[in-house]
């Protein structure tokens, strides 16, 4: 995942003894990120670089290692595997949230920060809280190779490269765990590509078939992105997903009682890399409301509401950007603003 503008939020909320070891979430732990570091876009059927775009700060994690790193010598309480039920609102302003499982807390706030299928939301906003189909579908996995390809997957830049094709299919390659740095086949990558139009999900009658598809497709493209796909081993399950998002409204909080944060309140193509950016955004934001209702400055309502009128403009706007330059079919110049843009952070004013 990518963690660029989002990395002072995250270090925000974060205490000084994990702050300053970030480092060690990252995909490759030995590699020293350059400020204004630009990273190739690349034409996917000629193999020509075309464009470097600048980032002021650019940081690759993994999810994994990022869960890990967060959670160690700290004393949270981490309950995995629970699924909403249904949450309850009391009369007196206390809330009581039911899982699956019978089991059931009760607090005075709930923050639904559980992904781009919330539950939470669902429960919030009703059919306007569903998912929109975009017309795209997208494959994105992740494989391990051989010591000799694995360095060679690392060409163009050693974490990751983007490449567009002129028929609109979009297509990175990036680092997931390179921390190993002695022994490349035990290195994992990413592979993302996406398309529109037909073949759709239910298009696909099996796991091979998927397979066939993506190696047909790629086969076309420019190094390394050939090697990615072609290499694959026969028996790999490759995932298949439709292209869809959401993008936050005023909603009614029930007084600031019940809100989203992350996916769930924004759900976003991936195309720009701004998933992770804008939920790091959020969970500083919250931190704040919270702390400003704790100290007594804030009410509850007055403290939610503040909060989602920074981050549903924020969350919206960051929608329609990443589904345009998922859609964008770059013209001959590739000086389309939004390709410019890369996966810096869009101003915005609130």
């Amino acid at each position: 995942m990518l963690l660029h503008w989002g990395e002072e939020y995250l270090k925000k909320v974060l205490p000084d003894s994990l702050a300053t070891r970030l480092r060690e979430a990252t995909v490759d732990p030995h590699y020293d990120w350059k400020e204004n570091e630009a990273f190739p876009h690349l034409d996917a059927d000629t193999g020509q670089i075309v464009r470097y775009v600048q980032m002021p700060v650019i940081t690759r994690v993994s999810r994994k290692r990022l869960r890990k790193f967060l959670s160690q010598n700290q004393k949270l309480n981490i309950q995995c595997n629970r699924h909403l039920r249904r949450i309850d609102l009391g009369p007196s302003g206390q809330l009581t949230v039911e899982f699956e499982d019978g089991s059931r807390v009760c607090g005075a706030c709930v923050i639904g920060s559980d992904g781009s299928r919330s539950r939470v939301r669902e429960y919030l906003c009703g059919e306007n809280g569903r998912l929109v189909d975009t017309g795209l579908t997208l494959i994105n996995h992740i494989a391990k190779y051989d010591a000799e390809q694995a360095v060679f997957l690392r060409m163009h830049h050693p974490i990751v490269k983007l490449a567009f094709s002129d028929r609109g299919e979009i297509i990175l390659l990036a680092v997931v765990d390179a921390s190993d740095r002695e022994h490349p086949q035990n290195w994992t990558f990413q592979v993302f590509f996406s398309w529109s139009g037909p073949p759709y999900v239910t298009d696909f009658s099996s796991p091979r078939e998927r397979l066939r598809f993506f190696r047909e497709n790629v086969s076309r493209f420019c190094e390394p992105w050939r090697t990615a796909v072609l290499a694959l081993k026969d028996d790999e399950i490759v995932p298949v997903d439709r292209g869809a998002q959401f993008s936050p409204f005023r909603w009614d909080n029930r007084d600031g009682r019940i809100t989203l944060a992350g996916d769930a309140a924004h759900a976003m193509l991936p195309h720009r890399g701004q998933g992770l950016n804008n939920a790091m955004k959020d969970a500083s934001e919250i931190v704040d409301a919270l702390t400003a209702v704790y100290s007594g400055k804030k009410c509850l309502n007055d403290a939610i509401n503040a909060y989602e009128a920074e981050m549903i403009p924020r969350g919206a706007m960051e929608v329609g950007l990443s589904s345009d330059l998922a859609h964008k079919r770059v013209n001959a110049k590739w000086e389309d603003d939004i390709v410019r843009m890369g996966w810096n952070k869009p101003d915005l004013k609130v």
